[in-house]
């Protein structure tokens, strides 16, 4: 594809920046409830969704992570009594991770912030404008993974 140049894409990449910006700070805002950190989180989430324990590579591969970056911070979390880990008896290098009960409730707790956020923005637009931001975001995703 030629580069675009012009008034349309200096508007666009204006707007593109104005979004990613409020994306940000709307982020920290939402990372600093004392709760849980959307990096947390974001590991979290494929324990509280698995039906048992996972593997820590396991458990790093579905959060995106190293399988370092999720042992430090699995450490934090495990002290925090957040998450338990356990080695296996046969083989004392595989780990298990699994969710203790505050760490599933603060999981919850920061899904359902999101969640009130998500439709505090949903409830922000017009019904045409709601149709209009799915169709151009899935649009958008489907570009970003395709950037090379």
């Amino acid at each position: 594809m030629a580069a675009t140049t012009g008034t349309d894409a200096a508007a666009f990449s204006a707007a593109l920046d104005d979004f990613l910006r409020a994306v940000r700070s709307a982020r920290g805002r939402l990372g600093a409830d004392a709760e849980l950190t959307l990096s947390q989180l974001h590991l979290l989430e494929p324990l509280a969704d698995a039906p048992g324990t996972l593997a820590l590579g396991q458990l790093a591969a579905a959060a995106g992570v190293t399988a370092p970056t999720a042992t430090r911070m699995l450490a934090g979390l495990e002290e925090a009594g957040l998450v338990a880990r356990r080695r296996e008896a046969a083989d004392r290098r595989c780990v298990h991770v699994h969710l203790t009960a505050a760490g599933r409730a603060r999981v919850e707790r920061k899904r359902e912030r999101i969640a009130r956020r998500r439709g505090e923005l949903f409830e922000a637009l017009s019904q045409g404008e709601r149709r209009e931001a799915a169709r151009l975001l899935s649009s958008l995703a489907t570009a970003v993974e395709e950037l090379r």
